[in-house]
Protein backbone atom coordinates (compact mmCIF):
# COMPACT_ATOMS: atom_id res chain seq x y z
CA UNK A 1 0.00 0.00 0.00
CA UNK A 2 1.34 3.42 -0.95
CA UNK A 3 1.26 6.24 1.58
CA UNK A 4 1.46 9.95 0.87
CA UNK A 5 2.46 12.68 3.28
CA UNK A 6 0.53 15.83 2.42
CA UNK A 7 1.51 19.26 3.67
CA UNK A 8 -0.49 22.46 3.20
CA UNK A 9 1.36 25.77 3.27
CA UNK A 10 -0.10 29.25 3.59
CA UNK A 11 2.93 31.03 2.09
CA UNK A 12 5.00 30.45 -1.02
CA UNK A 13 8.33 30.80 0.80
CA UNK A 14 7.51 27.96 3.20
CA UNK A 15 6.34 25.83 0.27
CA UNK A 16 9.63 26.41 -1.58
CA UNK A 17 11.61 25.64 1.59
CA UNK A 18 9.72 22.38 2.16
CA UNK A 19 10.25 21.28 -1.45
CA UNK A 20 13.98 22.04 -1.19
CA UNK A 21 14.29 20.21 2.15
CA UNK A 22 12.44 17.19 0.80
CA UNK A 23 14.72 17.09 -2.22
CA UNK A 24 17.82 17.38 0.01
CA UNK A 25 16.53 14.60 2.28
CA UNK A 26 16.09 12.30 -0.70
CA UNK A 27 12.32 12.21 -0.50
CA UNK A 28 10.36 11.53 -3.68
CA UNK A 29 8.04 14.44 -4.51
CA UNK A 30 4.81 13.02 -5.88
CA UNK A 31 2.81 16.21 -6.34
CA UNK A 32 3.09 19.98 -6.20
CA UNK A 33 -0.08 22.09 -6.29
CA UNK A 34 -0.30 25.86 -6.04
CA UNK A 35 -2.81 28.62 -6.82
CA UNK A 36 -0.36 30.21 -9.28
CA UNK A 37 2.51 29.02 -11.48
CA UNK A 38 5.75 28.67 -9.50
CA UNK A 39 9.27 28.04 -10.83
CA UNK A 40 11.03 25.62 -8.51
CA UNK A 41 14.05 25.05 -10.73
CA UNK A 42 14.85 21.36 -11.04
CA UNK A 43 12.96 20.33 -7.88
CA UNK A 44 10.32 17.68 -8.51
CA UNK A 45 11.09 17.35 -12.21
CA UNK A 46 11.27 13.97 -13.87
CA UNK A 47 14.08 13.22 -16.22
CA UNK A 48 12.41 11.84 -19.30
CA UNK A 49 12.91 11.82 -23.04
CA UNK A 50 11.93 15.15 -24.58
CA UNK A 51 9.06 15.09 -27.01
CA UNK A 52 11.29 16.39 -29.81
CA UNK A 53 13.53 13.30 -29.70
CA UNK A 54 10.53 11.00 -29.80
CA UNK A 55 9.18 12.85 -32.85
CA UNK A 56 12.56 12.80 -34.62
CA UNK A 57 13.00 9.07 -34.04
CA UNK A 58 9.48 8.29 -35.27
CA UNK A 59 9.90 10.52 -38.33
CA UNK A 60 13.23 8.98 -39.31
CA UNK A 61 11.98 5.43 -38.79
CA UNK A 62 8.86 6.11 -40.86
CA UNK A 63 10.84 7.80 -43.66
CA UNK A 64 13.41 4.99 -43.86
CA UNK A 65 10.70 2.34 -43.75
CA UNK A 66 8.66 4.05 -46.45
CA UNK A 67 11.75 4.51 -48.64
CA UNK A 68 12.48 0.79 -48.25
CA UNK A 69 8.90 -0.02 -49.23
CA UNK A 70 9.12 2.16 -52.36
CA UNK A 71 12.47 0.64 -53.33
CA UNK A 72 11.14 -2.90 -52.85
CA UNK A 73 8.00 -2.29 -54.92
CA UNK A 74 9.89 -0.55 -57.76
CA UNK A 75 12.85 -2.94 -58.02
CA UNK A 76 11.67 -6.31 -56.70
CA UNK A 77 7.91 -6.69 -56.59
CA UNK A 78 6.92 -4.88 -59.79
CA UNK A 79 9.92 -3.78 -61.87
CA UNK A 80 8.79 -1.56 -64.72
CA UNK A 81 11.20 -0.30 -67.40
CA UNK A 82 10.03 3.16 -68.43
CA UNK A 83 12.13 4.48 -71.30
CA UNK A 84 15.35 2.76 -70.24
CA UNK A 85 15.51 4.53 -66.86
CA UNK A 86 17.04 2.68 -63.87
CA UNK A 87 14.65 0.80 -61.60
CA UNK A 88 16.10 2.45 -58.50
CA UNK A 89 15.60 6.14 -59.26
CA UNK A 90 16.42 7.58 -55.84
CA UNK A 91 15.78 11.30 -56.62
CA UNK A 92 12.16 10.50 -57.40
CA UNK A 93 11.88 8.13 -54.44
CA UNK A 94 12.89 10.78 -51.85
CA UNK A 95 9.85 13.06 -52.03
CA UNK A 96 7.21 10.74 -50.57
CA UNK A 97 9.34 9.36 -47.67
CA UNK A 98 10.26 12.89 -46.55
CA UNK A 99 6.62 13.94 -46.45
CA UNK A 100 5.57 10.69 -44.78
CA UNK A 101 8.36 11.08 -42.19
CA UNK A 102 7.18 14.62 -41.39
CA UNK A 103 3.62 13.37 -40.97
CA UNK A 104 4.73 10.50 -38.72
CA UNK A 105 6.90 12.87 -36.64
CA UNK A 106 3.95 15.20 -36.11
CA UNK A 107 1.62 12.39 -35.09
CA UNK A 108 4.22 10.82 -32.77
CA UNK A 109 4.93 14.22 -31.20
CA UNK A 110 1.24 14.80 -30.48
CA UNK A 111 0.83 11.32 -29.00
CA UNK A 112 3.97 11.77 -26.86
CA UNK A 113 2.68 15.14 -25.64
CA UNK A 114 -0.70 13.70 -24.66
CA UNK A 115 0.84 10.73 -22.87
CA UNK A 116 3.54 12.75 -21.05
CA UNK A 117 1.00 15.38 -19.96
CA UNK A 118 -1.13 12.53 -18.56
CA UNK A 119 -4.14 13.79 -20.50
CA UNK A 120 -5.29 10.23 -21.04
CA UNK A 121 -6.43 10.09 -17.41
CA UNK A 122 -10.03 11.12 -16.93
CA UNK A 123 -9.70 11.36 -13.15
CA UNK A 124 -6.79 11.70 -10.77
CA UNK A 125 -7.15 10.36 -7.25
CA UNK A 126 -5.49 13.49 -5.87
CA UNK A 127 -8.62 15.51 -6.59
CA UNK A 128 -10.48 13.51 -3.93
CA UNK A 129 -8.22 15.00 -1.23
CA UNK A 130 -9.53 18.00 0.70
CA UNK A 131 -6.17 19.80 0.58
CA UNK A 132 -6.20 19.96 -3.22
CA UNK A 133 -9.45 21.94 -3.24
CA UNK A 134 -7.79 24.81 -1.40
CA UNK A 135 -4.71 24.63 -3.63
CA UNK A 136 -6.62 26.33 -6.41
CA UNK A 137 -7.42 29.37 -4.25
CA UNK A 138 -5.09 30.06 -1.32
CA UNK A 139 -2.93 27.08 -0.31
CA UNK A 140 0.27 25.47 -1.52
CA UNK A 141 0.24 21.67 -1.24
CA UNK A 142 3.22 19.31 -1.32
CA UNK A 143 2.85 15.52 -1.50
CA UNK A 144 5.77 13.26 -0.56
CA UNK A 145 5.93 9.48 -0.97
CA UNK A 146 6.31 7.29 2.11
CA UNK A 147 7.86 3.93 1.33
CA UNK A 148 6.50 0.65 2.69
CA UNK A 149 7.38 0.03 6.31
CA UNK A 150 8.54 3.61 6.81
CA UNK A 151 7.30 5.74 9.66
CA UNK A 152 5.28 8.65 8.31
CA UNK A 153 6.07 10.72 11.41
CA UNK A 154 9.53 11.60 10.07
CA UNK A 155 8.03 12.93 6.86
CA UNK A 156 5.35 14.85 8.76
CA UNK A 157 8.07 16.32 11.00
CA UNK A 158 10.00 17.47 7.91
CA UNK A 159 6.88 19.21 6.58
CA UNK A 160 6.08 20.78 9.95
CA UNK A 161 9.62 22.11 10.37
CA UNK A 162 9.36 23.76 6.97
CA UNK A 163 6.22 25.60 8.04
CA UNK A 164 3.27 23.44 7.04
CA UNK A 165 -0.05 24.73 8.33
CA UNK A 166 -1.59 21.27 8.11
CA UNK A 167 -0.02 17.90 7.35
CA UNK A 168 -1.23 14.30 7.35
CA UNK A 169 -0.45 10.84 5.98
CA UNK A 170 -2.90 9.37 3.47
CA UNK A 171 -2.89 5.73 2.36
CA UNK A 172 -4.15 4.79 -1.08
Amino acid sequence: MTALALGSFAHEAAFREAAAQAEDAGRRIVGLWSPMPIELGDIGEETAQPIAWIAIAAGLLAAVGFYGFIWWTATQAYPFDSGGRPLHSWPVFLIAPIEFGALAAGIAGMIAFIVRARLTRLHDGAFDLVEIERASSDRFVLALACDEGEDGAAVIRLLAEAGAVHSRVVTR
